[in-house]
């Protein structure tokens, strides 16, 4: 199941369905418009723990903020990011 769910979510990353960071992946729960929740396997506590709260499917990425941006293809590190429905 993890093998499958990590391909669908790099799909939706280089199909640029996401919401990079935790404030707009916040926003969009909140508009309903999220389908699950990404983290890098270097999350903070804090991070960690606000996003627990919420009902909504998570993904520990295999990798590190670093890697997770490097599959984003972004020149910044990406700790959290959500997937758009």
């Amino acid at each position: 199941m993890e093998k499958n769910t990590l391909k669908k979510v790099q799909e939706k990353i280089k199909s640029k369905d996401v919401f990079i960071g935790l404030n707009s992946t916040l926003r969009a729960f909140k508009d309903g418009n999220l389908s699950m929740i990404v983290y890098a396997s270097n999350i903070s506590e804090d991070m960690l723990k606000t996003i627990d709260g919420l009902d909504i499917e998570k993904f520990d990425y295999p990798g590190d903020s670093e890697a997770l941006s490097i599959a984003c293809g972004k020149s910044f590190n990406i700790t959290v990011l959500g997937i758009k429905k």
